[in-house]
């Protein structure tokens, strides 16, 4: 039997932040180390909803929003102090890796990176623990979207 090689130099795993996700990265991780491959993790932050300005006379919805967006912002940090952790854990397996925070809806935004970074593998966790036939229909929102649209291989852990 002939063999292909698959040149897989740009690893995508988003990350929730999740115990699965970790296991997606140890995921990349054994894959990116034969083939000297960059992991890229990415964390997507869905925005807060702001208020509707209607409701609010404009002192207090200005301090609500405010708050949210103070709220957010710390919130950012938090996960890009995380994603730092995991993007050192690489390194110290000499894995070239880095951490990507973005702001917007999680399928949207892995779809937008991985087209724009020309990403060669997508190694993700599903949400939801069922194995089998059953796993694979019952997958959550964001990875079915992901495995349905995306043009790069996508694995799913």
């Amino acid at each position: 039997m002939k063999t292909f090689p698959v040149h897989v130099k740009n690893i995508l795993v988003p990350h929730a932040g999740t115990i699965l996700g970790d296991k997606a990265l140890s995921y990349a991780i054994k894959i990116a180390k034969p083939v000297g491959a960059t992991i890229n993790i990415l964390h997507a932050v869905e925005p807060f909803p702001s208020p509707p300005a209607m409701l609010f006379r404009k002192k207090p919805g200005q301090k609500i929003r405010q708050e949210l967006k103070e709220t957010e912002d710390s919130l950012v940090n938090d996960i890009k102090e995380e994603l730092y952790n995991r993007v050192d854990f690489c390194r110290k397996k000499c894995i070239n890796a880095n951490s990507i925070v973005v702001k917007g809806r999680p399928e949207d935004e892995i779809l937008k990176y991985s087209k724009n970074h020309h990403i060669d593998l997508i190694v993700m966790a599903k949400r939801r623990k069922v194995s089998g036939i059953g796993g694979i229909l019952k997958l959550g929102s964001v990875s079915r979207k992901i495995l349905e649209i995306s043009d790069t291989p996508v694995l799913i852990v």
